[in-house]
C-alpha cells in the first residue's frame, strides 16, 4: 500500500506548506535500483507517522525545480524539514531505523 504523498513541481508547494511542520522528502528515480529498495520503508514511515510527520515522494525526473530547489544531485535524498526548514539532507540507502530516528527528531 502505498501511504506517501507523491507530490510533482505543480503540487510540491501546497503539499509543503500543508505539512510542514515535521517532513521527510524523499527524492527518488523510477529508474534507480536504490530507490525502489527504499520505497518499502518510505511507505512504511508515512503509515506509521500519519497524522504526526508527512512523508513526501518526489520524482527528480518528473519535478526537476522542486530537486533543483533543494540541491538534490543523486538519488535517493532524504531532505528533513521542520518548520518549514531543512534541518538534515541525507543522500544513499538507510535502514528503516536511521530514517525514523531522523523523523522523531522532528518531532
Amino acid at each position: 500500500m502505498d501511504t506517501k504523498l507523491t507530490v510533482t513541481d505543480a503540487s510540491f508547494d501546497a503539499a509543503f506548506e500543508k505539512y510542514k511542520k515535521a517532513e521527510m522528502v524523499m527524492f527518488f528515480a523510477t529508474w534507480c535500483p536504490h530507490c525502489h529498495r527504499m520505497i518499502p520503508a518510505a511507505d512504511k514511515l508515512a503509515k506509521d507517522y500519519k497524522g504526526k510527520a508527512a512523508v513526501l515522494a518526489v520524482d527528480v525526473d518528473q519535478s526537476p525545480d522542486s530537486s533543483r530547489k533543494f540541491g538534490v544531485s543523486g538519488v535517493p535524498t532524504f531532505v528533513f524539514v521542520k518548520d518549514g526548514k531543512v534541518q538534515e539532507t541525507i543522500s544513499g540507502e538507510y535502514p528503516e531505523e536511521e530514517l525514523r530516528k531522523k523523523l522523531n527528531a522532528l518531532l
